[in-house]
């Protein structure tokens, strides 16, 4: 079944309100009886999401567009094109929901890192700094035509990255040389460094 707007608009709004469950989940200090109160009604949600549940191949993008067919990624948001994406989608439950925009050549972007997402205390968990990193790259290299995957990644933490605290984002393209694309981005807060990273991205064959 084809979809429509309106189901676009449920998805979102559901899935913002799945982020924000597991928001609660991680910070509550709820009795047995409530805890397993809640387990009976996600249980029944989950029985009825299976029930529509569609085959893969999955991916981070849009359905119904035909990766055969170029795309000109200026002309959508980055949550837009990539809806599904466990950083910036709007459709992913587990998505921080951060804000991605072109800037020129660059991606640009802001948003804070929900408590689900802590590691040390207070800071964001390492893992979740380094993928927020890949993922504005790619983003930058797919903005100008070098879309590619990511061969190998360097991260520098400079300081810990605060949890729920508007960052800065920037990833930009350094340069494309065939098939090797080389990548930057870097995390903010505050005006301050929290984490940078140099990556050699590969476009597929």
């Amino acid at each position: 079944m084809p979809e429509s707007p309106a189901s676009h608009l449920a998805l979102e709004e559901a899935s913002a309100r799945c982020a924000g469950l597991l928001d609660a989940l991680r910070i509550a200090d709820a009795p047995a009886e409530v805890l397993a109160a809640v387990g009976v009604h996600l249980e029944a949600a989950r029985a009825l999401l299976s029930e529509h549940a569609r085959p893969g191949p999955h991916s981070q993008s849009a359905r119904g567009l035909d990766p055969s067919v170029p795309v000109d990624p200026r002309a959508m948001q980055p949550h837009e094109l990539m809806p599904w994406s466990p950083i910036i989608g709007r459709r992913n439950p587990v998505s921080p929901r951060l804000e991605f925009r072109a800037d020129g050549q660059c991606i640009r972007g802001g948003g804070s890192i929900p408590v689900r997402f802590v590691g040390a205390p207070q800071t964001v968990h390492g893992g979740i700094v380094a993928a927020v990193l890949d993922e504005i790259m790619g983003l930058t290299n797919f903005l100008n035509g070098a879309g590619s995957f990511t061969g190998e990644m360097t991260v520098r933490f400079h300081r810990p990255t605060p949890i729920e605290c508007e960052l800065e984002l920037l990833g930009e393209t350094v340069s494309v040389e065939g098939r090797k694309v080389r990548s930057r981005a870097e995390i903010r807060c505050g005006g301050e460094l929290c984490a940078s990273a140099e990556a050699l991205f590969i476009k597929p064959r």
